[in-house]
């Protein structure tokens, strides 16, 4: 059984959990509005422009926005389990998170 955690640690969790818990809200909410509700009128589809590859599509761009926000989602749960129950360490969630941004940027540079 683990400790409890320091004031620090769980500083670090909640920090994991605010951005984990903003990514998945706007990837969801993007593609609620895109996917589901279809209103693009504003997002330049069809890949002119320096623009991500997902843009070539709306459905592709939708779905991708799905992807990141379940998987910003399933960290958000995680992040809420772990400072419940202490079983995984809140630098952890930490990383994981800053790695699943990363992704998300670089993702956001192919072409």
């Amino acid at each position: 059984m683990k400790t409890e955690k320091s004031i620090f640690e769980k500083i670090i969790t909640g920090i994991a959990i605010l951005l984990s818990g903003f990514y998945s809200f706007f990837g969801l909410a993007e593609f609620y509005k895109i996917g589901i509700k279809k209103e693009t009128e504003f997002y330049p589809f069809g890949g002119e422009g320096p623009v991500p590859y997902y843009y070539s599509t709306a459905e592709l761009y939708s779905y991708v926005n799905l992807t990141y926000g379940i998987a910003f989602g399933i960290l958000l749960g995680i992040g809420f389990w772990s400072l419940r129950k202490n079983k995984i360490s809140g630098f952890i969630i930490f990383e994981l998170t800053i790695l699943l941004i990363m992704l998300h940027i670089y993702h956001g540079w192919a072409e």
